[in-house]
């Protein structure tokens, strides 16, 4: 990914930006007027999301800014530290509905003022966040984590929305029933069910930036990959094993590689060597990623 897609990023992060906005003052002022506090879980976490998506192009700025002295490795670290961090703030808003909407349950609950006015919010609320999602989607395809972590956001909100129609649906139609009783309980079991749905979404992009940001293997697909492209060249220049140590960094894929020729092999000249570093290089920048690369070759496996 390079620096080609940054104006395409930013423009959708900043897309995200603004639809944070209208829909945080939407919601708050929304869920204060009714007494909603399923609405008033989405504008809070809309208002959090505006914070995040400016984080975001932060992070696209620095992550596209060229190595220095301070940064001689460049700084691919931010954008996974950012997805960490954004990560970590949906989880403690999910954990704060969590906790919040239990205590109310255990008080006996809340009542809208309003069950019409909540459809209303809600029908509006799923088209937006629903369109949002799939703009994202669809125009960030194949685009690095930022982007796609801003595309989980609206799913999250996409599917909150959907919470606040089914709760405000369910309390108009047991309003004139026996079960009626039910009906203070239904908007915060309603958050508390949607915190624990999608709180997996962000712990797993927690665990996946944490992982990048330890320096830990890349997924296993993407080994899978980076083996079979290495391991063929090394056969082709008839060496005889490839020894891979790999890493993803946000957009960056780190991989340092030695071959190892047999012991009978003669001398070899440096353009030889540089033609298939090039090769290496031809062949794992169609993995889509900015590449850093350290090639070694050595007859000695204690140098791998």
């Amino acid at each position: 990914m390079g620096l080609e897609r940054k104006p395409e990023e930013r423009a959708l992060l900043l897309f995200s930006v603004w639809m944070g906005v209208v829909f945080a003052v939407l919601g708050i002022g929304w869920g204060l007027a009714i007494q909603s506090g399923v609405i008033l879980f989405d504008g809070i976490y809309s208002g959090f999301s505006i914070i995040l998506s400016i984080l975001s192009i932060i992070a696209l700025h620095l992550v596209n800014q060229p190595d220095d002295q301070s940064f001689q490795f460049g700084r691919m670290a931010f954008e996974p530290l950012v997805v960490a961090l954004k990560s970590t703030v949906i989880v403690g808003v999910c954990s704060y509905g969590i906790v919040t909407s239990s205590i109310l349950i255990l008080h006996g609950g809340s009542v809208s003022t309003n069950s019409q006015l909540g459809m209303l919010y809600a029908m509006i609320s799923i088209a937006a966040c629903l369109f949002s999602w799939l703009y994202l989607r669809i125009r960030g395809k194949n685009m690095p984590d930022l982007v796609q972590a801003e595309s989980e956001q609206w799913l999250i909100d996409t599917v909150v929305s959907a919470v606040v129609l089914l709760s405000f649906l369910a309390s108009y139609l047991l309003s004139a029933t026996p079960l009626d009783f039910i009906v203070p309980y239904i908007d915060p079991v309603m958050v508390v069910l949607a915190s624990i749905y999608f709180i997996r979404v962000p712990l797993a992009r927690l665990v996946s930036s944490l992982r990048e940001l330890l320096l830990m293997a890349p997924a296993s697909d993407i080994q899978a990959q980076l083996s079979s492209r290495i391991e063929s060249i090394a056969h082709a220049h008839d060496y005889t094993e490839a020894v891979i140590r790999s890493s993803k960094i946000g957009r960056e894929l780190a991989v340092d590689i030695t071959f190892l020729a047999p012991p009978d092999s003669g001398k070899i000249t440096i353009d030889t060597l540089d033609g298939i570093r090039t090769e290496v290089e031809h062949s794992l920048s169609e993995l889509g990623y900015k590449l850093w690369m350290n090639i070694v070759f050595t007859k000695d496996r204690r140098w791998a």
